[in-house]
This record gives structure tokens, C-alpha cells and sequence, in this order.
């Protein structure tokens, strides 16, 4: 689908479709660098160290124990924010043996909405992810769960 960076009230940078997408359609594919698990863990740890005050990270899980980092090397995708009652979902695709991250929409979304997906997080700090969704089931976190 067709979208472009939008600043999102009170969430920084967020992700916008230009002609809308169909329920079950793909949106993008979450591209960035393929990492392992150290080299992660030195990034994410690095990043923390770097910048105290800046929780944002751009790093998912692409199967165990490797992970795909959309920091430096990302598309456009990396601008989806999480929802608590999100319009799009996350959808792990084999290419040719290969695992890729698809975002599908989960309903109709008109052009100019915002996409977001839900982060189901997998971390013990889950109040530094505080979610400002504003959805009516909001968790208030991030975190898988609560």
C-alpha cells in the first residue's frame, strides 16, 4: 500500500495510508537488518546507555533467536505505532524457505488513517512502554498482557 511518515499527536512519527487498504490486504513488510540474539542484546544495551531518556527502538522478532532491526537499515514500516485496538496485525510469511514479517490490515482502513499494530512487547519493564493509544480497551502498557 501506498503511505507516508505523519507527525502523530503525542506519539512522534507515525505511519499513514494515501489511498486506504482492504481488511486482509498486505500493507508493507517489516524490513530492516537481520540480527541474532548477542548482537541485539549489545544494541539494545548500547542504545539504552546512548540514550537514557529515548525508549524507542525499531528491533522485532523474526523467529527464535533472530531478530530484524529497522534502526539504520528500515522501510517506511518502522513508523507504525502500537494500538491497543489496532487496524492492522503482523503476519509471519516463508519466502523460498526464508521468514519475512507481513502488516495486513485487520479492518478497512481509509486513506489518511493511521496504521498501528499492537507490540505485544516481551519485557519486565513494561511501564517504560506506556501506551497512549486512547483506545477504549487500552492496557495502558505496551506489554503483552497485563
Amino acid at each position: 500500500a501506498k503511505c507516508r511518515p505523519k507527525r502523530e499527536q503525542g506519539k512522534g512519527w507515525g505511519l499513514i495510508t494515501v489511498n486506504g487498504v482492504q481488511k486482509g490486504k498486505l500493507v508493507l513488510e517489516y524490513v530492516g537488518e537481520i540480527i541474532d540474539e548477542k548482537m541485539k542484546r549489545n544494541r539494545l544495551d548500547a542504545w539504552s546507555k546512548d540514550h537514557p531518556n529515548d525508549p524507542n527502538f525499531y528491533i522485532m522478532q523474526l523467529q527464535s533467536g533472530w531478530y530484524i532491526d529497522a534502526r539504520e537499515k528500515g522501510g517506511l514500516s518502522r513508523f507504525i505505532n502500537h494500538s491497543c485496538d489496532p487496524n492492522c496485525h503482523l503476519m509471519p510469511v516463508n519466502v523460498s524457505g526464508y521468514m519475512r514479517v507481513a502488516i495486513v490490515a485487520s479492518k478497512n482502513i481509509a486513506p489518511g488513517e493511521f496504521l498501528s499494530y499492537d507490540y505485544h512487547f516481551d519485557t519486565q519493564d513494561g511501564d517504560k512502554f506506556v501506551c497512549r493509544c486512547g483506545a477504549s480497551n487500552c492496557r495502558g502498557t505496551m506489554k503483552e498482557g497485563k
